[in-house]
């Protein structure tokens, strides 16, 4: 088991499996950076990050391949992702019906914050936020 930083082109395979899974059509535009979990030479995971100024972040593009969840890969790799930036705010937004992910947010100290509409796709998304307190 590895986690590293990976660009654009090494997880756009995964990130694109993602949006066929949740049915969201058009072309993921990439993240400012990302983390992916590697096992046995093979990645398997990942999350992104968006950096909106010194203070915030979001985290997005959490994907665990199927045959690997339930393992706790996506909970390692938003902790990582928290930990190693110096952002002291962070959101997440998840499809409402995408309850593994909110799960996976809420065990890692995020806080649903409220509901919008995605102005992609028009379905309803749950925002989360947490506050690095260190």
């Amino acid at each position: 088991m590895l986690i590293r930083t990976a660009g654009w082109d090494e997880v756009r395979r995964l990130v694109s499996a993602s949006y066929e899974e949740q049915g969201i059509g058009g072309n993921p535009s990439p993240a400012n950076g990302y983390l992916v979990y590697e096992e046995k030479g093979k990645v398997v995971a990942c999350v992104g990050w968006r950096r909106l100024g010194w203070l915030y972040a979001e985290i997005c593009h959490l994907y665990v391949m199927p045959s690997y969840r339930g393992r706790g890969i996506a909970k390692l790799l938003v902790q990582e992702a928290v930990k190693e930036l110096p952002a002291k705010v962070f959101l997440a937004t998840v499809l409402e019906w995408n309850t593994p992910s909110q799960r996976v947010l809420s065990h890692c100290g995020f806080q649903a914050a409220g509901k919008c509409s995605s102005p992609v796709t028009g379905r309803t998304l749950i925002v989360f936020t947490f506050v690095k307190t260190e």
